[in-house]
Protein backbone atom coordinates (compact mmCIF):
# COMPACT_ATOMS: atom_id res chain seq x y z
CA UNK A 1 0.00 0.00 0.00
CA UNK A 2 1.35 3.44 -1.02
CA UNK A 3 1.56 6.35 1.40
CA UNK A 4 -1.35 8.13 -0.35
CA UNK A 5 -3.50 4.99 -0.24
CA UNK A 6 -2.66 4.54 3.45
CA UNK A 7 -3.66 8.15 4.27
CA UNK A 8 -6.87 7.77 2.23
CA UNK A 9 -7.85 4.61 4.19
CA UNK A 10 -7.18 6.36 7.51
CA UNK A 11 -9.36 9.28 6.44
CA UNK A 12 -12.20 6.90 5.55
CA UNK A 13 -11.86 5.15 8.94
CA UNK A 14 -11.98 8.51 10.78
CA UNK A 15 -15.13 9.54 8.90
CA UNK A 16 -16.76 6.16 9.59
CA UNK A 17 -15.90 6.42 13.30
CA UNK A 18 -17.47 9.91 13.41
CA UNK A 19 -20.68 8.64 11.80
CA UNK A 20 -20.83 5.68 14.23
CA UNK A 21 -20.34 7.99 17.22
CA UNK A 22 -23.10 10.30 16.00
CA UNK A 23 -25.52 7.39 15.59
CA UNK A 24 -24.49 5.79 18.89
CA UNK A 25 -23.13 2.66 17.21
CA UNK A 26 -20.27 0.47 18.40
CA UNK A 27 -17.16 0.56 16.19
CA UNK A 28 -17.22 -2.03 13.41
CA UNK A 29 -15.20 -5.11 14.30
CA UNK A 30 -15.71 -4.64 18.05
CA UNK A 31 -18.35 -6.47 20.09
CA UNK A 32 -20.88 -4.44 21.99
CA UNK A 33 -20.19 -4.37 25.70
CA UNK A 34 -22.37 -7.04 27.30
CA UNK A 35 -24.74 -6.22 30.12
CA UNK A 36 -24.37 -7.99 33.45
CA UNK A 37 -27.04 -10.70 33.66
CA UNK A 38 -28.62 -12.86 36.31
CA UNK A 39 -27.19 -16.30 35.57
CA UNK A 40 -28.28 -18.32 38.64
CA UNK A 41 -31.07 -18.19 41.21
CA UNK A 42 -30.55 -20.49 44.19
CA UNK A 43 -32.75 -21.26 47.16
CA UNK A 44 -31.83 -23.35 50.20
CA UNK A 45 -35.16 -24.51 51.67
CA UNK A 46 -33.49 -25.77 54.86
CA UNK A 47 -30.60 -23.82 56.33
CA UNK A 48 -27.24 -25.51 55.54
CA UNK A 49 -28.51 -28.10 53.03
CA UNK A 50 -27.93 -28.37 49.27
CA UNK A 51 -29.46 -25.58 47.20
CA UNK A 52 -31.98 -25.75 44.36
CA UNK A 53 -31.34 -23.77 41.16
CA UNK A 54 -34.48 -22.08 39.81
CA UNK A 55 -35.26 -20.44 36.48
CA UNK A 56 -37.33 -17.76 38.23
CA UNK A 57 -38.27 -16.74 41.74
CA UNK A 58 -40.60 -14.44 43.62
CA UNK A 59 -38.64 -12.04 45.81
CA UNK A 60 -40.00 -11.07 49.23
CA UNK A 61 -38.55 -8.66 51.80
CA UNK A 62 -37.56 -11.68 53.91
CA UNK A 63 -35.70 -13.25 50.97
CA UNK A 64 -36.49 -15.48 48.01
CA UNK A 65 -39.63 -17.57 48.34
CA UNK A 66 -38.79 -20.95 49.96
CA UNK A 67 -35.29 -19.82 50.89
CA UNK A 68 -34.22 -20.91 54.40
CA UNK A 69 -37.79 -21.24 55.59
CA UNK A 70 -36.79 -24.34 57.56
CA UNK A 71 -33.98 -24.87 60.04
CA UNK A 72 -32.57 -27.77 62.01
CA UNK A 73 -32.31 -26.79 65.69
CA UNK A 74 -31.30 -28.54 68.88
CA UNK A 75 -33.99 -29.28 71.46
CA UNK A 76 -33.44 -25.83 72.97
CA UNK A 77 -34.17 -24.14 69.65
CA UNK A 78 -30.58 -23.18 68.86
CA UNK A 79 -29.57 -23.47 65.21
CA UNK A 80 -27.69 -26.53 64.01
CA UNK A 81 -25.63 -25.95 60.87
CA UNK A 82 -23.16 -27.60 58.53
CA UNK A 83 -20.35 -25.62 60.14
CA UNK A 84 -20.30 -28.33 62.79
CA UNK A 85 -22.24 -31.11 61.04
CA UNK A 86 -20.74 -31.18 57.56
CA UNK A 87 -23.01 -34.05 56.47
CA UNK A 88 -25.89 -31.59 56.19
CA UNK A 89 -24.58 -30.39 52.81
CA UNK A 90 -25.49 -33.84 51.43
CA UNK A 91 -29.18 -33.38 52.23
CA UNK A 92 -31.06 -32.61 49.02
CA UNK A 93 -34.54 -31.20 48.63
CA UNK A 94 -37.36 -30.89 46.14
CA UNK A 95 -40.26 -28.45 46.29
CA UNK A 96 -43.77 -29.90 45.95
CA UNK A 97 -47.25 -28.44 45.85
CA UNK A 98 -47.84 -29.59 49.43
CA UNK A 99 -44.45 -28.82 50.94
CA UNK A 100 -40.96 -30.23 50.70
CA UNK A 101 -39.20 -33.58 50.22
CA UNK A 102 -35.77 -34.19 51.77
CA UNK A 103 -33.40 -37.00 50.86
CA UNK A 104 -30.12 -38.17 52.40
CA UNK A 105 -27.92 -40.96 50.98
CA UNK A 106 -27.76 -42.99 54.20
CA UNK A 107 -31.43 -42.57 55.16
CA UNK A 108 -33.67 -45.49 54.25
CA UNK A 109 -36.59 -43.23 53.38
CA UNK A 110 -37.06 -39.70 52.18
CA UNK A 111 -38.81 -37.17 54.40
CA UNK A 112 -42.05 -35.62 53.14
CA UNK A 113 -42.71 -32.32 54.91
CA UNK A 114 -46.37 -31.44 54.27
CA UNK A 115 -47.63 -28.06 55.40
CA UNK A 116 -51.05 -29.42 56.34
CA UNK A 117 -49.45 -31.93 58.76
CA UNK A 118 -47.41 -29.39 60.73
CA UNK A 119 -48.09 -29.08 64.47
CA UNK A 120 -47.40 -25.32 64.20
CA UNK A 121 -46.67 -24.97 67.90
CA UNK A 122 -44.66 -21.86 68.76
CA UNK A 123 -41.03 -22.65 69.57
CA UNK A 124 -38.48 -20.12 70.78
CA UNK A 125 -35.42 -20.43 68.57
CA UNK A 126 -32.07 -18.74 68.12
CA UNK A 127 -30.00 -17.78 65.07
CA UNK A 128 -26.75 -16.27 66.28
CA UNK A 129 -27.85 -13.56 68.74
CA UNK A 130 -31.41 -13.27 67.40
CA UNK A 131 -34.09 -14.96 69.51
CA UNK A 132 -37.57 -15.20 68.01
CA UNK A 133 -40.56 -17.50 67.58
CA UNK A 134 -40.72 -20.21 64.94
CA UNK A 135 -43.06 -23.19 64.56
CA UNK A 136 -42.77 -26.94 65.04
CA UNK A 137 -43.24 -29.25 62.07
CA UNK A 138 -43.75 -32.95 62.88
CA UNK A 139 -42.19 -35.62 65.16
CA UNK A 140 -41.35 -37.72 62.09
CA UNK A 141 -39.36 -34.81 60.70
CA UNK A 142 -37.48 -34.48 63.98
CA UNK A 143 -36.67 -38.21 64.02
CA UNK A 144 -35.43 -38.09 60.41
CA UNK A 145 -33.18 -35.09 61.07
CA UNK A 146 -31.92 -36.65 64.33
CA UNK A 147 -30.74 -39.67 62.35
CA UNK A 148 -28.78 -37.43 59.96
CA UNK A 149 -27.23 -35.29 62.69
CA UNK A 150 -26.61 -38.10 65.15
CA UNK A 151 -28.28 -36.45 68.13
CA UNK A 152 -31.80 -35.26 69.04
CA UNK A 153 -32.79 -32.26 66.92
CA UNK A 154 -35.95 -30.74 65.49
CA UNK A 155 -36.94 -29.15 62.19
CA UNK A 156 -38.54 -25.73 62.60
CA UNK A 157 -40.57 -23.62 60.17
CA UNK A 158 -40.52 -19.81 59.95
CA UNK A 159 -44.20 -19.59 59.13
CA UNK A 160 -45.48 -17.79 56.08
CA UNK A 161 -43.98 -14.59 57.44
CA UNK A 162 -40.84 -14.80 59.57
CA UNK A 163 -41.10 -13.39 63.10
CA UNK A 164 -37.43 -12.50 63.08
CA UNK A 165 -37.12 -8.73 62.88
CA UNK A 166 -33.67 -7.24 62.28
CA UNK A 167 -33.69 -3.58 63.30
CA UNK A 168 -30.29 -3.04 61.70
CA UNK A 169 -31.75 -3.47 58.22
CA UNK A 170 -35.36 -2.59 59.04
CA UNK A 171 -36.85 -5.80 57.70
CA UNK A 172 -37.71 -9.32 58.74
CA UNK A 173 -35.40 -12.18 57.78
CA UNK A 174 -35.79 -15.94 57.42
CA UNK A 175 -33.38 -18.41 59.07
CA UNK A 176 -30.52 -16.98 56.98
CA UNK A 177 -27.43 -15.97 58.94
CA UNK A 178 -28.09 -12.25 58.95
CA UNK A 179 -29.33 -10.85 55.65
CA UNK A 180 -32.15 -11.94 53.32
CA UNK A 181 -29.99 -12.45 50.21
CA UNK A 182 -26.43 -13.11 49.09
CA UNK A 183 -25.05 -12.06 45.71
CA UNK A 184 -21.81 -13.11 43.98
CA UNK A 185 -20.41 -12.91 40.47
CA UNK A 186 -19.05 -15.72 38.32
CA UNK A 187 -16.04 -13.56 37.46
CA UNK A 188 -15.13 -13.35 41.14
CA UNK A 189 -15.16 -17.15 41.42
CA UNK A 190 -13.05 -17.36 38.25
CA UNK A 191 -10.52 -14.97 39.79
CA UNK A 192 -10.38 -17.08 42.96
CA UNK A 193 -9.81 -20.25 40.96
CA UNK A 194 -7.08 -18.58 38.92
CA UNK A 195 -5.26 -17.79 42.18
CA UNK A 196 -5.90 -21.11 43.92
CA UNK A 197 -3.26 -23.86 44.21
CA UNK A 198 -2.87 -26.05 41.15
CA UNK A 199 -5.48 -28.77 40.93
CA UNK A 200 -8.04 -26.98 43.10
CA UNK A 201 -11.19 -25.65 41.46
CA UNK A 202 -13.92 -24.23 43.68
CA UNK A 203 -17.62 -24.24 42.89
CA UNK A 204 -20.16 -21.52 43.52
CA UNK A 205 -22.04 -24.00 45.73
CA UNK A 206 -19.33 -23.58 48.40
CA UNK A 207 -20.40 -19.94 48.85
CA UNK A 208 -24.17 -20.57 48.82
CA UNK A 209 -25.30 -17.40 47.00
CA UNK A 210 -28.93 -16.73 46.12
CA UNK A 211 -28.07 -14.53 43.15
CA UNK A 212 -25.19 -15.17 40.74
CA UNK A 213 -24.40 -12.62 38.04
CA UNK A 214 -22.28 -13.02 34.90
CA UNK A 215 -20.68 -10.72 32.30
CA UNK A 216 -18.88 -8.59 34.88
CA UNK A 217 -15.32 -7.97 35.95
CA UNK A 218 -14.08 -9.85 38.99
CA UNK A 219 -15.56 -8.35 42.17
CA UNK A 220 -17.49 -5.70 40.24
CA UNK A 221 -20.23 -6.26 42.84
CA UNK A 222 -17.99 -4.62 45.46
CA UNK A 223 -18.72 -1.28 43.79
CA UNK A 224 -22.50 -1.64 43.51
CA UNK A 225 -24.85 0.18 45.88
CA UNK A 226 -28.25 -0.26 44.18
CA UNK A 227 -29.21 -2.57 41.34
CA UNK A 228 -32.39 -3.63 39.56
CA UNK A 229 -33.11 -7.15 38.35
CA UNK A 230 -36.44 -7.83 36.69
CA UNK A 231 -39.16 -6.21 38.81
CA UNK A 232 -37.03 -5.81 41.92
CA UNK A 233 -34.65 -3.16 43.18
CA UNK A 234 -31.94 -4.41 45.52
CA UNK A 235 -29.63 -2.62 47.94
CA UNK A 236 -26.15 -4.03 48.44
CA UNK A 237 -25.58 -3.62 52.17
CA UNK A 238 -22.15 -5.00 53.00
CA UNK A 239 -19.52 -7.57 52.00
CA UNK A 240 -20.12 -11.08 53.30
CA UNK A 241 -17.51 -12.37 55.72
CA UNK A 242 -16.83 -16.03 55.02
CA UNK A 243 -16.50 -18.92 57.46
CA UNK A 244 -15.29 -22.50 57.62
CA UNK A 245 -18.37 -23.78 55.73
CA UNK A 246 -16.77 -22.61 52.46
CA UNK A 247 -14.03 -25.22 52.99
CA UNK A 248 -16.55 -28.10 53.01
CA UNK A 249 -16.93 -29.95 49.71
CA UNK A 250 -20.68 -29.77 48.83
CA UNK A 251 -20.60 -33.25 47.24
CA UNK A 252 -18.52 -35.23 49.73
CA UNK A 253 -19.05 -33.17 52.92
CA UNK A 254 -15.29 -33.43 53.51
CA UNK A 255 -13.44 -30.39 54.73
CA UNK A 256 -10.41 -29.17 52.76
CA UNK A 257 -7.16 -30.29 54.36
CA UNK A 258 -5.52 -27.16 52.94
CA UNK A 259 -8.25 -24.89 54.34
CA UNK A 260 -9.18 -23.78 50.84
CA UNK A 261 -10.57 -21.45 49.63
CA UNK A 262 -10.02 -19.44 52.82
CA UNK A 263 -6.21 -19.62 52.59
CA UNK A 264 -6.22 -18.20 49.06
CA UNK A 265 -8.89 -15.60 49.79
CA UNK A 266 -6.92 -14.44 52.84
CA UNK A 267 -4.16 -13.28 50.49
CA UNK A 268 -6.30 -10.83 48.53
CA UNK A 269 -9.76 -10.55 50.15
CA UNK A 270 -8.97 -9.94 53.84
CA UNK A 271 -9.31 -6.68 55.79
CA UNK A 272 -7.11 -5.37 58.58
CA UNK A 273 -8.93 -7.45 61.21
CA UNK A 274 -8.37 -10.72 59.36
CA UNK A 275 -11.96 -11.04 58.14
CA UNK A 276 -12.21 -12.78 54.74
CA UNK A 277 -14.84 -11.58 52.25
CA UNK A 278 -16.54 -13.02 49.18
CA UNK A 279 -19.96 -11.94 47.89
CA UNK A 280 -22.30 -9.20 49.03
CA UNK A 281 -25.17 -9.19 51.52
CA UNK A 282 -28.30 -7.81 49.86
CA UNK A 283 -31.82 -6.69 50.77
CA UNK A 284 -34.80 -6.28 48.43
CA UNK A 285 -36.50 -2.88 48.40
CA UNK A 286 -39.74 -4.27 46.96
CA UNK A 287 -41.35 -7.58 46.08
CA UNK A 288 -41.43 -8.91 42.54
CA UNK A 289 -40.35 -11.52 40.02
CA UNK A 290 -36.81 -12.19 38.82
CA UNK A 291 -35.80 -14.59 36.05
CA UNK A 292 -32.52 -16.15 35.00
CA UNK A 293 -31.28 -14.11 32.04
CA UNK A 294 -32.59 -10.79 33.38
CA UNK A 295 -30.28 -7.84 32.87
CA UNK A 296 -28.63 -6.48 36.03
CA UNK A 297 -29.04 -2.72 35.91
CA UNK A 298 -26.63 -0.82 38.17
CA UNK A 299 -28.52 2.18 39.56
CA UNK A 300 -25.95 3.49 42.03
CA UNK A 301 -22.32 2.73 42.74
CA UNK A 302 -20.08 3.10 45.79
CA UNK A 303 -16.39 3.10 46.60
CA UNK A 304 -15.00 -0.41 46.81
CA UNK A 305 -13.55 -1.78 50.01
CA UNK A 306 -9.77 -2.09 50.02
CA UNK A 307 -8.18 -5.48 50.51
CA UNK A 308 -4.37 -5.61 50.35
CA UNK A 309 -2.97 -8.19 47.95
CA UNK A 310 -0.30 -10.14 49.82
CA UNK A 311 -0.15 -13.07 47.41
CA UNK A 312 3.39 -12.14 46.32
CA UNK A 313 4.69 -11.50 49.84
CA UNK A 314 7.38 -13.85 51.08
CA UNK A 315 6.20 -15.36 54.35
CA UNK A 316 8.69 -16.86 56.73
CA UNK A 317 7.36 -20.22 57.89
CA UNK A 318 7.57 -20.74 61.61
CA UNK A 319 9.14 -24.09 62.52
CA UNK A 320 6.89 -26.64 64.21
CA UNK A 321 7.31 -26.70 67.96
CA UNK A 322 5.70 -29.11 70.41
CA UNK A 323 3.91 -27.45 73.30
CA UNK A 324 1.70 -28.40 76.24
CA UNK A 325 -1.91 -27.22 76.27
CA UNK A 326 -4.21 -27.17 79.30
CA UNK A 327 -7.94 -26.48 78.89
CA UNK A 328 -9.96 -26.53 82.10
CA UNK A 329 -7.35 -28.82 83.64
CA UNK A 330 -7.24 -31.23 80.66
CA UNK A 331 -3.60 -31.58 79.59
CA UNK A 332 -2.53 -32.67 76.12
CA UNK A 333 0.37 -32.22 73.72
CA UNK A 334 -0.06 -29.81 70.81
CA UNK A 335 1.93 -27.59 68.48
CA UNK A 336 2.30 -23.98 67.41
CA UNK A 337 0.68 -24.46 63.99
CA UNK A 338 -3.02 -25.32 64.31
CA UNK A 339 -5.87 -23.53 66.05
CA UNK A 340 -6.61 -24.32 69.67
CA UNK A 341 -10.03 -25.76 68.75
CA UNK A 342 -8.64 -28.10 66.11
CA UNK A 343 -5.99 -29.39 68.50
CA UNK A 344 -8.46 -29.85 71.35
CA UNK A 345 -10.80 -31.84 69.12
CA UNK A 346 -7.93 -34.00 67.92
CA UNK A 347 -7.03 -34.71 71.55
CA UNK A 348 -10.64 -35.51 72.47
CA UNK A 349 -11.01 -32.50 74.77
CA UNK A 350 -14.51 -30.98 74.43
CA UNK A 351 -14.71 -27.28 73.57
CA UNK A 352 -18.05 -25.55 72.96
CA UNK A 353 -18.16 -24.03 69.48
CA UNK A 354 -20.49 -23.05 66.67
CA UNK A 355 -19.35 -20.80 63.81
CA UNK A 356 -15.65 -21.81 63.94
CA UNK A 357 -14.78 -18.46 62.36
CA UNK A 358 -14.67 -15.89 65.15
CA UNK A 359 -18.24 -14.59 64.76
CA UNK A 360 -20.28 -16.07 67.58
CA UNK A 361 -18.06 -16.17 70.68
CA UNK A 362 -19.22 -19.64 71.75
CA UNK A 363 -15.61 -20.84 72.09
CA UNK A 364 -14.39 -17.77 74.02
CA UNK A 365 -11.89 -18.61 76.78
CA UNK A 366 -9.55 -16.88 79.21
CA UNK A 367 -5.81 -17.31 78.74
CA UNK A 368 -4.34 -17.89 82.21
CA UNK A 369 -0.72 -18.30 81.09
CA UNK A 370 1.34 -18.51 77.91
CA UNK A 371 1.06 -16.80 74.54
CA UNK A 372 -1.28 -17.24 71.58
CA UNK A 373 -1.65 -15.60 68.19
CA UNK A 374 -5.19 -14.17 68.38
CA UNK A 375 -6.48 -12.04 65.48
CA UNK A 376 -8.99 -9.30 66.26
CA UNK A 377 -12.31 -10.97 65.36
CA UNK A 378 -15.94 -9.75 65.58
CA UNK A 379 -16.77 -11.91 68.63
CA UNK A 380 -14.07 -10.19 70.70
CA UNK A 381 -15.31 -6.93 72.21
CA UNK A 382 -13.03 -3.90 72.63
CA UNK A 383 -10.47 -4.53 75.34
CA UNK A 384 -11.11 -8.27 75.66
CA UNK A 385 -7.81 -9.29 74.07
CA UNK A 386 -6.00 -7.17 76.67
CA UNK A 387 -8.04 -8.96 79.35
CA UNK A 388 -6.77 -12.33 78.10
CA UNK A 389 -9.88 -13.39 76.20
CA UNK A 390 -9.25 -15.64 73.19
CA UNK A 391 -11.34 -17.56 70.66
CA UNK A 392 -10.38 -21.22 70.47
CA UNK A 393 -11.57 -21.45 66.86
CA UNK A 394 -9.08 -18.94 65.51
CA UNK A 395 -6.23 -18.53 68.00
CA UNK A 396 -2.98 -20.47 67.62
CA UNK A 397 -0.90 -21.25 70.74
CA UNK A 398 2.75 -20.21 70.48
CA UNK A 399 4.03 -21.44 73.87
CA UNK A 400 2.80 -23.76 76.60
CA UNK A 401 -0.64 -22.40 77.47
CA UNK A 402 -3.26 -22.76 80.18
CA UNK A 403 -6.86 -21.74 79.49
CA UNK A 404 -10.21 -21.85 81.27
CA UNK A 405 -13.63 -21.65 79.65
Amino acid sequence: MSQSEFEHQNELERKLAKIEATLGLAPIGLENKQDAVLSQINVYPVKSITGIELSSSWVEKQGLSFDRRFMVADMNGRMVTAREHHQMVRIKSALTASGLVLTYPEAKESLHLRFDEFENQEVECQVWNDTFSAYSTHPKANDWASFVIGKPVQILFTGEQSNRQREKIQTNVSFADGYPLLLASQASLDELNARSPEGIAHSMAQFRPNIVVSNTEAFAEDGWKRIRIGEVEFEIVKPCMRCVLTTVNPKTAMRSEKNEPLNTLAKFRADETGGIFFGQNVIAKNEGLIRAGDVVEVLETKEKEFYPDTSQDVVEVEPVKKITISIDGNLFEGDNQSTLLEQAEKAGVPVANSCRSGFCGTCKMTLESGKVDQPDMPALFPGEIDEGKVLACCCVPKTDVELVS
